[in-house]
């Protein structure tokens, strides 16, 4: 005991509280800090930041490796992440990863190739110069050049396809991904769950979506429960593992779904959700620090004077910054579903003579609806009509398009009668119309797009999530597809 400056006793064996004595308080990493958890930390891998090993070009993926070999006494990884990297190894979007996205973008190339053509066919008989020689000569000139060129650039992306494609990747023993993991993470690996604890674990992570407690309930929104848990399952055995070891956890995801992080802003950085750096502390007694792949090969450049290429960080950063919450089809169809309707809308604003009043924008809506329903039957969609439109429904994702007229960041949208109508179908109430079924196991996404005559198309949005008010959907993870 000591007396302070007024005399009275002061029992210095309890701790002064500061201002981050707080649960909810945060510090800001330092450089410090993650070269102490470079040194002593758990450094945690989560399944993307390994199968992002596949999708990377050669040079992103040899600044990669050298960053976990230098790392590799700290590495750990949770034993449902190996399994989820095995389960998705071999998709065509992972091993075949450059080589997919090579045909996608020639495939539009030669769509391109083919509307221009149509284009230019319909003018010249819109102006009765189908039968002109020189003009149908001038625009075949034309066209011959611009296949020229498209015919470059399919080349060019082809043989970059090639150079950056892995191969070998056929056989387990060839695979050039496989051999550099293999040293680096043995021993490194969790024990997995035991049947009982599994099946609690999956139980747990439901009840736990429920409330929106996170990590991982944002994927109950668009997968099956077991599914759905594996982010939970990862989270359960990091805090098993740091029980343990006693050692503070730094966990690399390229997940930046909102249920892993607390949101970012134009002035403050991401950082993890405060829940779960708490649950950490409560059950491990360590802290918890995440960094997305991008900002893990920043920060180890640094530590440890390493040479990585500027454009490595760039690439894995372009990477994180798009949520694929939808296949490759599905988000090629909602966005050539807006561009194609505003080409079309633009006729009809352009015929119309007229600015402030353009039937520009119910044009646009009605034609986003109608090529919505086409694209998405032609990939083996249906539909179905709500409040007397008629919606895809495609894996039983029900997608509704709205168009706003501002490009909004807004975690809840309100005020539409195609929301009110479609969660009365969802969430019917007690009474229901002669006729109409409920539809709970259909999953809503919403695609707000933001088109004017004057802009363009300046956003496509699609995200899923729930209803929590008459007409009111909140989003629970949400992507920008343009």
């Amino acid at each position: 005991m000591l007396e302070n400056g007024e005399g009275n006793s002061v029992d210095l064996s309890k701790k002064q509280r500061g201002i981050f004595d707080c649960a909810d308080a945060y510090r800001t990493p330092t450089s410090a800090d993650y070269k102490r958890l470079f040194a002593n930390g758990m450094v945690v891998l989560d399944a993307n930041v390994l199968l992002n090993l596949y999708r990377s070009n050669e040079r992103t993926r040899r600044d990669t490796f050298a960053v976990l070999r230098q790392l590799q006494n700290q590495l750990w990884v949770p034993h449902q992440v190996l399994s989820e990297f095995w389960r998705n190894r071999d998709l065509p979007s992972v091993k075949g990863h450059h080589r997919a996205k090579a045909r996608t973008a020639c495939s539009a190339l030669d769509k391109t190739f083919k509307s221009m053509s149509d284009a230019t066919d319909r003018w010249l008989k819109d102006v009765h110069l189908d039968a002109d020689d020189a003009a149908r000569q001038r625009i075949g000139a034309y066209r011959e050049h611009i296949q020229r060129s498209l015919d470059g650039m399919k080349t060019f992306i082809e043989k970059q396809a090639e150079n950056d494609a892995l191969d070998g990747t056929e056989s387990t023993h060839t695979d050039p991904v496989l051999l550099q993991l293999e040293p680096l993470l043995l021993g490194k690996i969790g024990d997995p769950f035991s049947p009982e604890d599994y099946a609690e674990a999956v139980k747990e992570a439901k009840r736990r979506a429920d409330k929106a407690i996170p990590p991982g309930y944002a994927d109950y929104a668009t997968k099956p429960d077991e599914q759905a848990a594996g982010d939970y399952l990862v989270w359960k055995q990091v805090l098993n593992a740091a029980a343990i070891n006693g050692r503070s956890v730094l966990l690399v995801t390229g997940d930046i779904k909102e249920d892993w992080w607390a949101p970012r802003t134009d002035r403050n950085p991401a950082r993890p959700r405060p829940e779960l750096r708490n649950e950490l502390r409560s059950k491990a007694n360590v802290d918890l620090f995440m960094l997305t792949p991008s900002q893990l090969l920043a920060e180890a450049s640094t530590a440890f004077k390493l040479k990585v290429d500027e454009r490595s960080v760039n690439d894995l950063a372009r990477r994180e910054s798009v949520v694929d919450l939808f296949p490759a089809a599905i988000r090629n169809a909602i966005v050539s579903s807006v561009e194609s309707a505003h080409e079309r809308a633009m006729v009809v604003h352009e015929v119309s003579g007229l600015k402030t009043r353009s039937p520009y924008g119910s044009t646009i809506s009605a034609a986003v609806a109608e090529e919505l329903n086409e694209r998405m039957a032609a990939i083996g969609g249906t539909a179905i009509r709500v409040g007397g439109a008629s919606y895809p429904v495609v894996d039983g994702l029900l997608f509704m398009p709205l168009r706003i007229p501002a490009v909004k960041n807004a975690s809840a949208i309100s005020g539409w009668n195609k929301l009110r109508d479609v969660q009365e179908l969802l969430e019917p109430s007690e009474m229901l119309d002669f006729g109409q079924a409920p539809s709970k196991d259909l999953t809503p996404v919403v695609i707000t797009y933001t088109a004017s005559p004057s802009s363009g198309i300046e956003s496509i949005v699609a995200g899923t999530g729930r209803f929590t008010g008459d007409g009111q959907f909140t989003f629970q993870v949400k992507a920008r597809l343009l």
